[in-house]
């Protein structure tokens, strides 16, 4: 075969194309590395410069060059006592002192007590922490200054008995306590008053009460309310008899005793 067979035959065959670009890679470039000792010795001179900077310091100055007020200055320091060193302060406890009061007040309390019973300091302080023992009032009637259970009507005394009808208020004759108090079949109120423990007051008639059983009874303060009709009033000695030796002074309002 021939070459012009060959070609005619190439011209015949549908031929596909396509163009290929070829790039070269860049290259990179390498950074100059500088070597490790002369970033060191870089650093180090570095400080040196900023530190020789800052620690300029100027000259002392020499012995001719100095005043006679620094020099005198100098001197009088030297002379000057050292300050002595300050004591320790100690601070007190206010309570730690009153802790130490009570304990020795107790210890006192307790000696006294236990080696003079009969001391001035131990019957002091008994007479201070044991409580008192109630006082028993025990007057004989006589000394007493009754006065009248009523402000007005007319009161009458017959065989020790005391009557007046008079309506207000009822009072008692002396100050003493309510140790009775009971009512009639006629709803009337009978007081019985302990003035001392030979000495008491049986008023009976009253037709309204102002106290109750056990209260403390004043002469200015009234028991109770009479509407009028007639009311008794008895005294009673230590004995418990009936006490007939009495009068009353309109005058004064008064009880008077006949001893």
């Amino acid at each position: 075969m021939n070459e012009e067979t060959i070609y005619s035959e190439m011209l015949e065959i549908p031929v596909n194309t396509c163009s290929i670009t070829y790039t070269a890679p860049k290259r990179k470039r390498k950074k100059r590395e500088t070597p490790k000792e002369d970033v060191k010795e870089l650093a180090i001179e570095k400080v040196n410069r900023d530190l020789a900077e800052e620690r300029v310091e100027p000259a002392p100055e020499t012995a001719a060059e100095q005043t006679p007020e620094a020099v005198a200055a100098e001197e009088a320091a030297e002379e000057m006592p050292a300050a002595p060193a300050k004591k320790r302060k100690f601070k007190v406890s206010v309570i730690g002192v009153q802790l130490a009061v009570v304990v020795a007040l107790l210890g006192v309390i307790v000696l006294s007590n236990f080696f003079m019973p009969n001391s001035g300091l131990a019957v002091f302080l008994n007479s201070i922490f044991t409580p008192q023992a109630e006082q028993v009032d025990t007057r004989e009637f006589n000394s007493f200054t009754p006065a009248l259970p009523t402000m007005d009507g007319d009161v009458a005394v017959n065989g020790g008995v005391m009557s007046f009808a008079a309506k207000g208020s009822v009072y008692s004759p002396c100050d003493g306590e309510i140790t009775a108090l009971t009512t009639d079949e006629n709803g009337k109120y009978t007081f019985e008053i302990t003035h001392s423990t030979k000495f008491k007051t049986v008023i009976s008639g009253i037709d309204y009460a102002y106290q109750e059983l056990g209260s403390q009874v004043y002469g200015k303060i009234p028991l109770g309310y009479s509407l009028g009709d007639n009311i008794e009033l008895c005294f009673y000695g230590a004995d418990g008899e009936m006490i007939t030796s009495y009068t009353v002074d309109n005058e004064t309002d008064q009880i008077v005793w006949e001893v």
